[in-house]
């Protein structure tokens, strides 16, 4: 990518602005058509809380609300700490542009702790490594253009709008831009980088807008680059009257459960009638 470009990193690092909160604004590059990559929003509020916390516990799981379009106009950002335990933290953000709320984030941050509880998840399944694959092209106004900034080499379902029989998505991923220190807010960008496992089912293009995004953490990295590729998978659980639901796995390239997730997404189709 051109150095004039805002790498992950610098899309989401907002200027202090005195009163408690952050202010700035997503560039261009970095939109999803009308409202910003739904990651962005994501990433802000939690850094926000993390900054606000400023006490080292790591984030557990996230949820995201996405209750307006984030465009490209000023914005700001401000978090708060709901409640700190002796173990765990939780607390909100915001984000609003002008006094419309357009994002909100609650996240739960917590310690390690003892257990005799260990339960293994599935084993990542076997796939050809991400040099054995093609990389996903982009396609001037059909691609969002959020996805120039992340490499991605499809291995599961079909492409994006092909008329595919089952729902579903995978492949490997990874940043093509610096994407910061902190490896929790990193990996928000490689979970949404992906297309909603139902687009596969369109034959025609039609947007699929990210309502309500969940994420719980497992075993995470201490960093992430540009060289560390993940493996991602997701399925559609359900999907009637304009809504599905997705679930999904994110696994590093040595086998282990990064994070897993949920969303509620709206597809805006215009279903075509039976011929005959």
């Amino acid at each position: 990518m051109q150095s004039s470009v805002p790498s992950f990193a610098d899309v989401i690092t907002w200027s202090p602005n005195g009163a408690g909160g952050w202010d700035g604004a997503i560039s261009t590059e970095w939109m999803q058509g009308r409202a910003s990559f739904g990651a962005l929003p994501a990433a802000l509020g939690l850094r926000a809380i993390r900054i606000a916390c400023g006490d080292g516990r790591r984030p557990r799981s996230i949820h995201v609300a996405f209750v307006g379009p984030l465009t490209g106009g000023p914005a700001r950002v401000t978090a708060e700490i709901l409640r700190r335990g002796r173990f765990m933290t939780h607390a909100r953000a915001e984000i609003r542009q002008g006094d419309q709320l357009r994002t909100q984030v609650t996240t739960t941050l917590a310690d390690d702790r003892s257990s005799s509880v260990v339960v293994d998840p599935a084993p990542m399944p076997e796939r050809p490594s991400p040099e054995a694959l093609n990389e996903l092209p982009y396609f001037e106004g059909v691609t969002p253009a959020f996805t120039r900034f992340f490499e991605m080499r499809w291995s599961d379902g079909g492409f994006p709008f092909s008329g595919a029989s089952e729902p579903g998505v995978g492949g490997w991923c990874r940043h093509r831009t610096e994407c910061g220190l902190d490896p929790y807010i990193a990996l928000l960008g490689l979970i949404d980088a992906w297309p909603s496992p139902v687009v596969p089912l369109l034959r025609v293009p039609a947007p699929a807008s990210s309502v309500s995004w969940s994420t719980v953490y497992h075993q995470v990295p201490e960093v992430i680059g540009t060289d560390d590729w993940f493996w991602y998978r997701s399925e559609a659980t359900a999907a009637h009257h304009g809504y599905a639901g997705m679930r999904a796995m994110l696994y590093a390239r040595s086998g282990e459960l990064v994070a897993t997730a949920e969303q509620l997404v709206a597809v805006f189709d215009r279903p075509q009638s039976n011929p005959g």
